[in-house]
């Protein structure tokens, strides 16, 4: 069995691969992922104030490479730091990512969630 660690890893990379594929498969993944009440920034400092906003943006994109640097666990909250590349044949750019997620019984929920251009 996986520890929160690895689980956490591997969501946040299945995160960056499931926002470009963008499809209705994605918005029902992102439905199971987000909280109701998610708190996003993008890093032009717009901001999404429920899931529902954020899964209505989401669409076929350029594909994105996680490196995730962190992953602190404290009991059933969690803080994960990552690297999003999106990779562009007009040129690749990277984000700084910090995402807040919380434990709902067994799974991992996403509430918070910022990034900025590096």
């Amino acid at each position: 069995m996986e520890n929160d660690i690895e689980v956490l890893t591997k969501l946040n990379v299945q995160i960056g691969e499931t926002e470009s594929a963008g499809d209705a498969a994605a918005h029902t993944w992102f439905e199971g992922l987000l909280a109701p009440k998610l708190a996003f920034r993008r890093a032009d400092l717009t901001t999404f104030h429920d899931r529902t906003e954020f899964i209505g943006k989401v669409a076929p994109n350029d594909p994105r490479e996680t490196l995730v640097q962190s992953v602190d666990v404290d009991g059933n909250a969690a803080f994960v730091k990552c690297i999003v590349t999106v990779k562009s044949s007009n040129g690749d750019k990277s984000y700084r990512n910090l995402r807040l997620f919380v434990r709902d019984g067994r799974k991992w929920k996403l509430l918070g969630w910022a990034n900025e251009a590096m």
